[in-house]
């Protein structure tokens, strides 16, 4: 397996790993603020921004082993992520699979598996996309804020990058959300290594569900007021002070 993933690099240091969701791409961290002494490696997973289409990227733990073969590129021996969404299932997964793994931030993300209810309604997706791909996309990428209106301009700009991705692409993405396992048992085994950010209003990851969930996890958890699934957009200081905040250990500070 090669590294077929395309991504961007910025900045010097310890390299933190970017993750983007379900029908983004790495554009969706270009106004994130990387404080200095840290390396982004910003990623297209398969099928999504530039990177190609992969027949062999059918569940999350493959997904994740693109991105542990252009880490291997890198030769770094050891890094931080943070994962958007489906980008957050693949984080886990790297740090289920690849001890250089450090530290994980699940953005608007979760570590439970699909319930059967919610495994149909990937199937059927995987199955609309094929025939209504735009209607899918225009229906689903605004109903991610609370006000899309207020947003209008990255709404447009999220549709826009979505609607180059093909039929295939997206069906496979939302087949390999379906397989994903419960992995709470891994942030169990050393909670220190995990911070959750949860929208209050977000409509994919439910809060109640998120709070009963973390009740026995000691992990760094931050709900944020008035926010969606898109809280990189739309609380954009809060993300940038949970960045900071998570990424403290590793940056650079000036002595005097």
């Amino acid at each position: 397996m090669t590294a077929l993933l395309h991504h961007y690099k910025s900045g010097s240091g310890k390299p933190l790993v970017l993750l983007h969701g379900f029908l983004e791409s790495s554009r969706m961290w270009e106004n994130l603020s990387i404080p200095n002494g840290v390396e982004s490696i910003s990623i297209d997973l398969p099928g999504h921004g530039q990177s190609i289409e992969v027949s062999s990227a059918e569940s999350m733990e493959e997904m994740a082993r693109y991105v542990i073969n252009l880490i291997d590129e890198f030769g770094v021996s050891s890094y931080d992520v943070i994962g958007h969404s489906m980008g957050g299932y693949v984080a886990l997964c790297l740090s289920s699979l690849d001890p250089r793994c450090a530290k994980v931030m699940l953005l608007n993300s979760n570590f439970w598996c699909d319930s059967a209810a919610k495994i149909n309604d990937r199937k059927r997706v995987a199955e609309v996309v094929q025939t209504k791909l735009s209607h899918f996309i225009y229906e689903v990428v605004p109903n991610l804020f609370i006000d899309p209106e207020i947003h209008d301009q990255e709404v447009r700009c999220l549709i826009k990058d979505a609607l180059k991705m093909t039929p295939n692409a997206v069906a496979a993405s939302s087949i390999a959300m379906s397989k994903r396992k419960d992995l709470k048992s891994i942030i169990e085994g050393n909670p220190d290594r995990y911070t959750i950010v949860q929208g209050i209003h977000d409509p994919i990851v439910d809060v109640n569900r998120m709070r009963t969930e973390i009740q026995d996890l000691n992990v760094e958890y931050l709900e944020l007021d008035n926010v969606g699934h898109m809280a990189h957009i739309e609380a954009p200081d809060a993300i940038n002070k949970c960045v900071r905040e998570f990424l403290v250990p590793v940056v650079v500070k000036n002595p005097n």
